[in-house]
């Protein structure tokens, strides 16, 4: 069989120095989340995680939704992987839940995995991963919200916003070297780092000449609406949609997907 390569590298770079989105505060309590995973088998395998967040600093709390008082963030995180049919399998994966609030360079939520499998008789492995951010706010004053003393000369308010991405991939394949690595961050001590998503896929030959054979799968969905200062209309939207696909015997598939937005960036 004659051997091919494919490479698709993808960067996406969002927001704008328009986009104010602030994050929120943690609660007082917070919460840590830790599990670490190593198999390494002949046979049947399967493993799913998935995580449901939300939090808000309005008033009325949760229930008080949708008539908002402040601001409120959603975050989801879903994993699932499993073996159909008899292969030999490799699995690997780390998992980080902080509840606290995080700067630049740290995660609320953070998760790598490497997947090594060859299948018995057609067997495949499948595997697919999501993450998903969501946050919206009222109007606010600015020097509320930014350790920065600067901040509130060049915006005195932050603007009402509504933004939510999302990113993931799937694999289905009969030979696979996988690795994913899924981040966000969102629950920050004040409002001078951005909210950040990240989701990279890659997917490489299990050993030299031998490439990985099946179906590679990442995509990323953003929706931005924004207004201007004290506006309560929307100044500005953005939509924005990539998703790339390879079938076959893969030598290198490798997708990089970046997700952030803040008036300090």
């Amino acid at each position: 069989m004659k051997k091919f390569a494919l490479l698709v590298t993808a960067l996406v770079l969002l927001i704008g120095l328009a986009t104010a989105d602030l994050g929120i505060y943690p609660v007082p309590e917070t919460q840590g989340i830790v599990t670490s995973t190593s198999v390494n088998t002949v046979g049947n395998f399967a493993s799913a995680t998935d995580l449901s967040w939300r939090i808000t600093d309005d008033p009325q709390g949760l229930p008080g939704v949708p008539v908002l008082e402040g601001s409120i963030y959603e975050s989801t995180y879903t994993e699932d992987s499993q073996t159909h049919g008899v292969g030999l399998m490799l699995y690997d994966k780390e998992l980080d839940v902080e509840t606290s609030g995080q700067i630049s360079g740290q995660w609320n939520i953070e998760a790598t995995k490497q997947i090594a499998f060859v299948g018995i008789d057609g067997a495949s492995v499948v595997s697919s991963d999501t993450i998903m951010v969501d946050g919206a706010a009222e109007i606010g004053v600015t020097d509320a919200f930014f350790i920065c003393p600067f901040a509130s000369s060049t915006q005195i308010f932050h603007p009402i916003f509504c933004n939510r991405a999302e990113a993931g991939s799937t694999i289905d394949m009969t030979v696979a070297n996988v690795r994913t690595a899924t981040t966000d961050r969102f629950v920050k001590l004040s409002a001078d780092h951005p909210v950040e998503m990240n989701h990279d896929l890659r997917v490489t030959e299990l050993v030299t000449d031998v490439p990985s054979v099946g179906m590679a799968s990442a995509f990323i969905d953003v929706l931005i609406q924004e207004a201007m200062a004290d506006e309560i209309f929307p100044n500005e939207r953005i939509e924005y949609t990539e998703e790339t696909t390879a079938d076959g015997a893969i030598t290198l598939f490798d997708k990089l997907m970046h997700y952030e937005s803040g008036m300090v960036r």
